[in-house]
């Protein structure tokens, strides 16, 4: 009994160990006061103490179960393995021993195999992890090619190429906490990305890249804007202006027919009095708005609809940065005259554009209150100082926030959760996103330096076609997944051919990522293949040799031992077949739970232990996860040398049990 207790205090001593170790997550830690790493040797007790505790566990166990399997095989199994079974459980100390020397052996060869894949699988991993794809390439999105900088069905249309999806990154606030605490944002396009990037399903909870990218194409798509005719040439407005300087201007935004934005100066509000205001259909673009050149202006093609109307102001700070604006009526030019496209009666059908950042400070009405007789009724647009974003009305009610997933440390610093609605601010502006799932990890994107988010491209960019004052300047990243010959992946000269094919049509390329290329350099390291898995699989092959050995000690003093039980067993009329299957049970039955007890343990301490060990070079977690691997061609090599062990020692008893001599034992 006392041995019991004891036993037990060791099995809860052991726990405890284990279960700082798993709390700790890893065996490194940091000084108060201190930037360096130190192991603590304490902790690397626990996976020692660990493979004791199964021991203990396999000699109290093992001899209760010897009894129940006897008992229950007693009615039905034949008479060796009913005498064999009974033997084991009256003496079972020697062959649970042998069960806790092979286990703990077996255990050590599936942890040291997985110990080298493990590891050359993470450093690839890790190499595909940052790149994101086959290759990754940033550019200059506003380089003025193309408005939006959207490459990816050019760039696919090149025969090294199988898939490439547009992709912008950027960083910006989370701002519902009360503070604003940097996060990374990653605009993806969905419909593309599970076909370009490179992913693995535990990364976000068992969801696959394409599951990811349909949740995000849940969002709301382009607004439709007010169509305006075809011909028009220019826009019409009357308005009067309450409270502005001469340094406030107004604008309009404009989509054409291919989904492309431009901006258009309406004029000056600084005049007083109800003032009609007429501005041609001449792009800006860029900070500043600068007029673009002819051959920019011809790529945007009508039909046009009109997005915005907006209000800026030199002066972003003191009083001169509020007033209101009374509008009376808006007008398309064309050809055949001016055409009513909104007579501003009443505000229905208008709304604001929200500054999520500081609400409540823009409004909305229709209003009877403006000076003179020329429009008794109009829409008053209001605002206060304050905001940061878009002062400005649009067509149509308030958009839908942008769906979005995102890893747990950004819901933990928004204090939101799965459904909730965030505010994130992006340089001079903020969006609504809606967080529709988690993703503990993303390619390219690493929780330890930031939380991020990840939104679909498309969402993305029309709620900022919506919010920015200055328009989006687009993609700044094509991610592709090079297309594949007869013989396998195409060499490491496809990415140059790719890189060039995209400087000829014109992108501005700032940094590459080619996977391959930063693989070899990962995986080619000396630490990585400098034979510590070797090592212990070298180490696994001794020990295996040695409970061989150790197998065939106990099988031939066994059989020795029980020559006279073997002898009396014949007289009472047991066959020489029914004899060779008790002298053989003991073997099979310590072999047989030993390596699979064994390899089943390997195999959950492998799983606790190697993510511990999860430590960069530079002393951080890497990023992603390691995936326990085990290298079963050189497990299977030490299974071989225990399977002809077996096989030998088989043949060996069975000869000795062959030799026995009934008449001199007797």
């Amino acid at each position: 009994l006392h041995r019991y207790y004891l036993d037990f205090l060791l099995l809860a001593l052991i726990g405890l160990l284990w279960w700082q170790v798993q709390s700790r997550g890893t065996f490194l830690v940091q000084s108060v006061g201190s930037r360096e790493l130190e192991i603590d040797y304490s902790l690397l007790l626990g996976p020692v103490l660990g493979l004791m505790a199964v021991g203990l566990m396999v000699m109290r166990v093992f001899p209760w179960f010897a009894l129940l399997l006897s008992r229950l095989a007693g009615p039905v199994a034949p008479s060796w393995l009913v005498h064999s079974l009974r033997h084991v459980a009256r003496d079972p100390m020697v062959p649970g021993m042998l069960i806790v020397l092979l286990t703990l052996a077996t255990a050590m060869g599936v942890i040291g195999s997985a110990f080298s894949s493990t590891l050359e699988r993470s450093q690839k991993e890790r190499a595909l992890y940052e790149a994101g794809a086959d290759l990754r390439v940033r550019h200059i999105s506003g380089s003025g090619v193309r408005p939006g900088a959207r490459f990816a069905e050019d760039v696919q249309e090149d025969p090294a190429v199988a898939h490439a999806a547009d992709v912008f990154r950027t960083n910006g606030q989370i701002t519902a906490t009360g503070f604003s605490t940097s996060a990374s944002i990653l605009a993806v396009d969905a419909s593309r990305i599970a076909d370009a990037a490179w992913y693995r399903d535990d990364l976000a909870g068992g969801k696959s890249m394409r599951d990811l990218a349909r949740l995000l194409l849940g969002g709301p798509g382009p607004p439709e804007g007010l169509p305006l005719p075809v011909d028009t040439v220019g826009l019409s407005i009357w308005l009067q202006s309450t409270g502005l300087t001469s340094g406030a201007n107004l604008w309009a935004r404009l989509r054409d027919a291919d989904g492309k934005y431009f901006d258009i100066f309406l004029g000056n509000l600084g005049a007083h009095g109800w003032t009609k205001i007429d501005a041609s259909l001449s792009p800006v673009v860029g900070f500043g708005r600068r007029p673009i050149n002819e051959t920019r202006r011809s790529s945007f093609q009508p039909p046009y609809s009109l997005q915005s109307i907006q209000v800026t102001n030199r002066l972003n700070f003191g009083p001169e940065n509020q007033g209101a604006l009374f509008i009376g009526r808006l007008d398309a030019v064309t050809p055949r005259g001016p055409v009513t496209i909104t007579d501003f009666q009443s505000a229905d059908g208008w709304s604001i554009v929200e500054d999520f950042s500081r609400p409540g400070l823009y409004a909305l009405e229709t209003s009877r209150s403006a000076s003179g007789t020329r429009f008794p009724a109009s829409t008053r647009f209001s605002w206060a100082s304050g905001g940061i974003g878009m002062r400005g009305i649009k067509p149509g009610k308030t958009a839908a926030p942008v769906p979005a997933v995102a890893n747990g440390e950004f819901l933990k610093v928004a204090d939101a959760s799965v459904g909730d609605d965030v505010i994130l601010g992006v340089s001079t502006y903020s969006v609504l996103v809606n967080i529709v799932g988690t993703a503990d990890y993303f390619p390219t994107l690493d929780p330890g330096d930031k939380p991020f988010i990840v939104m679909d491209l498309n969402s993305f960019l029309a709620a900022s076609n919506i919010h920015s004052s200055n328009l989006p300047a687009g993609a700044n990243e094509i991610w592709i997944d090079l297309a594949s010959g007869p013989g396998g992946p195409l060499d490491s000269g496809d990415a140059d051919q790719v890189t060039e094919s995209m400087r000829q049509l014109g992108i501005r390329i700032r940094e590459v990522f080619d996977s391959e290329a930063m693989v070899a350099d990962r995986v080619d390291q000396p630490l990585v293949n400098a034979g510590w898995g070797a090592l212990l699989v070298l180490l696994f092959l001794a020990v295996t040799l040695a409970s061989a050995s150790g197998v065939m000690l106990f099988s031939f003093l066994d059989t020795k031992e029980r020559q006279t039980e073997f002898a009396l067993l014949r007289t009472l009329g047991s066959t020489a077949g029914q004899l060779r299957s008790i002298v053989w049970f003991n073997l099979f039955l310590i072999v047989v739970c030993g390596v699979g007890l064994g390899t089943w343990v390997g195999q959950l301490v492998g799983v606790s232990i190697l993510p511990l060990m999860e430590v960069a070079e530079e002393g951080r977690r890497i990023t992603p996860p390691m995936v326990f691997t085990t290298d079963w061609s050189s497990l299977i090599v030490s299974y071989a040398v225990l399977a002809a062990v077996t096989a030998a020692t088989v043949v060996w008893l069975a000869w000795l049990s062959a030799k026995i001599q009934v008449e001199q034992v007797l």
